[in-house]
């Protein structure tokens, strides 16, 4: 899936922030990238998501900030695309223009809080505990209200995303984005594809044909793009599945090896470990009640 450099506005317009709200069948699944930061909070949808080299389960009330020119994308699952499906995906999302911020905070003393949280973002934070709650209600405050009162929620929501504590980061730490314009759309495909099908046995050789590519040139490309092999990724897309089914508890640990695409549930076991750094039973145990 190639990212795509996108304007959300021309700069002209855009003061320091503006605000977004989404109300579709599904996300869009252009994997894409925009100097803006922004922080999108998902009040309905589930899929996965690709922030950098990060690939995950999302589901609904999740909110994370991205960085100026990290690629993400949110991809949902399948029945999204269903005509008939009666499922949603909606989101609000406030863009920040970062040097405009930066400028802004510094006339106050306060650019190096700015400079430091978007150090952070560049690798995408995912909030959490209180945070998250006061961060997303503030965000849905602002949809509707005026320019100033939107103002004040806007340094309110700052003054969380520079001092809290609950986040992770998700894109790895040495992670640079080095997709280039000139790339066409052999990664969109691949992505696409490995998502539909990641409980198939997918094989490499097909893969790369399927991009016109032979393996070798494939592998090379695949991981130029994304830091990561091919059987790795589809392996951490297996896993995220594998997550999303512990959590429902919809099925024994027994059973998911076979459902998520593995051969053997010795494999399953093998790359879960690799993957979440604990075994199945101990990532049940780690869930909330």
């Amino acid at each position: 899936m190639k990212p795509v450099f996108t304007k959300i506005q021309e700069e002209a317009q855009m003061g320091v922030f503006a605000m977004r709200e989404i109300d579709l069948p599904y996300f869009s699944t252009e994997f894409h990238f925009h100097k803006e930061c922004q922080l999108v909070y998902v009040v309905e949808s589930e899929g996965r998501r690709i922030i950098g080299d990060s690939v995950e389960n999302f589901n609904s009330d999740e909110l994370i900030l991205l960085g100026p020119d990290i690629p993400h994308v949110w991809h949902n699952d399948n029945q999204y695309f269903d005509r008939n499906s009666y499922r949603h995906a909606k989101s609000v999302a406030l863009f920040i223009q970062p040097e405009k911020l930066v400028s802004a905070l510094s006339q106050f003393g306060l650019g190096r809080q700015a400079e430091n949280l978007l150090k952070k973002s560049a690798r995408g934070m995912k909030f959490s505990g209180q945070a998250k709650k006061s961060l997303k209600e503030l965000l849905m405050q602002m949809t509707g209200q005026t320019p100033f009162a939107q103002l004040i929620s806007f340094m309110r929501v700052l003054e969380i995303l520079t001092r809290t504590r609950e986040y992770e980061l998700l894109a790895s730490e040495g992670y640079v984005n080095t997709y280039q314009m000139k790339d066409n759309d052999r990664i969109d495909r691949v992505f696409k594809h490995v998502f539909e099908n990641f409980k198939t046995d997918m094989q490499l050789d097909d893969v790369a044909r399927m991009v016109n590519m032979n393996k070798q040139a494939f592998c090379r490309y695949f991981k130029g793009r994304t830091q990561k092999t091919f059987v790795q990724f589809v392996n951490e897309v297996r896993i995220g599945h594998a997550c999303k089914l512990l959590a429902e508890g919809d099925l024994a640990i027994s059973g998911l090896a076979y459902e998520c695409g593995f051969n053997s549930l010795s494999n399953f076991n093998r790359f879960f470990r690799e993957i979440k750094h604990m075994t199945p039973r101990e990532y049940i145990r780690s869930l909330p009640d």
